[in-house]
């Protein structure tokens, strides 16, 4: 088996913040966002997409524009392209150069992918970009404080270990955006069925801001939409 290793780079920030990471050379560019996502410490709360040689690379079933060229879920990264971009959060814009550093043998004794180096923690979602990420960085005084409150931590732009991006990626349920019918089920101690009734049953009130589609199949968002199912049970 071979594996491509790879420097992601967070456009317009300095100091540089990035992760390095190997991952089979058969994943996909899905595979590789989700990757991306645990490693900078993303929480996969938006859209995404890929460009490789001016063509686009995303999810063909929720890409309202039409515009994507392939499907990330089946499209194998070409580990030919050595550079090319992925943008996560098409309002706050995170862009991210992606150099594919080295082809690797496989090493027989290494579960992949696996984060290997980085640098700095990533920006904290939904912050309004680079000039929001700036102005956190800069926060003092009473700016700093309701910072703290709105994030419910104090931000270390520092932080960063390949331990804890490795934890990430080994954790299922890190960047999890839900649940199907059958995972329910299972978790309630209850037959799909039953699932399914409140589901239909509750979609137009109490569940109506959690539930999407994904490959037909209904999602309930986690970790709110769970909760409020699992309370109307019975």
């Amino acid at each position: 088996m071979k594996i491509l290793k790879h420097k992601i780079i967070l456009d317009e920030i300095e100091p540089e913040i990035y992760r390095e990471v190997l991952i089979e050379k058969e994943a996909t560019y899905h595979d590789l966002h989700l990757v991306i996502q645990k490693v900078f410490g993303w929480e996969d709360y938006h859209l995404y997409d890929f460009t490789v040689d001016d063509k686009r690379i995303g999810l063909e079933e929720i890409d309202e524009s039409g515009e994507a060229d392939y499907d990330s879920n089946d499209t194998v990264i070409f580990s030919d392209k050595k550079s090319f971009s992925y943008e996560y959060d098409f309002g706050d814009g995170w862009c991210h150069t992606i150099k594919i550093i080295e082809e690797l043998d496989a090493d027989p004794n290494m579960n992949y992918p696996v984060c290997v180096g980085g640098k700095r923690a990533c920006p904290p979602e939904d912050c309004g970009g680079v000039p929001g990420y700036e102005e956190i960085i800069s926060a003092d005084g009473d700016d700093k404080k309701e910072l703290i409150d709105w994030l419910g931590y104090e931000f270390d732009p520092e932080a960063f270990t390949v331990e804890w991006a490795n934890e990430r990626l080994n954790d299922p349920d890190c960047c999890r955006k839900g649940y199907t019918v059958e995972d329910l089920a299972g978790m309630a101690g209850k037959t799909p069925a039953t699932i399914k009734k409140w589901v239909k049953k509750l979609e137009d009130n109490e569940l109506r801001d959690y539930l999407w589609k994904y490959k037909g199949k209904t999602l309930l968002l986690d970790p709110e939409g769970v909760p409020v199912l699992f309370s109307n049970l019975r």
